[in-house]
């Protein structure tokens, strides 16, 4: 039997490969992105996992999925701003950038994207 990991959890799977999960900053347990031929490899990704969330430099990738318009109004709301400064943003928000950016996940959208 295999010494317990400190951090995170590696699996074989059926088919051979080896699946990771890992406990994130934000308290969710996440998988990697993808499965590992191989038990070293999956070892290095999650030493590399580990070594991010240490130095403060974990991203959440799933983070990004959001679509820009559901993201503009959590943000607005969550903000105390004066009457017409909503006002501003919101009349902002619905005739320039939603119906450009409104379905675009906040991931995809690209410096081209904002300076077209």
């Amino acid at each position: 039997m295999s010494p317990k990991r400190r951090f995170g959890r590696i699996r074989r799977l059926p088919s051979g490969r080896y699946q990771v999960r890992y406990l994130a900053p934000d308290g969710t347990d996440r998988p990697a992105p993808q499965t590992f031929a191989t038990k070293k490899a999956a070892e290095v990704w999650l030493t590399m996992q580990e070594s991010d969330i240490k130095r403060g430099d974990w991203l959440d990738t799933t983070a990004g999925a959001v679509p820009f318009a559901k993201y503009a109004a959590d943000w607005l709301d969550q903000r105390q701003l004066s009457p017409k400064t909503a006002q501003l943003y919101e009349l902002l928000l619905r005739l320039h950038l939603c119906p450009t950016f409104g379905e675009m996940g906040i991931r995809d959208i690209r410096q081209e994207h904002v300076r077209a």
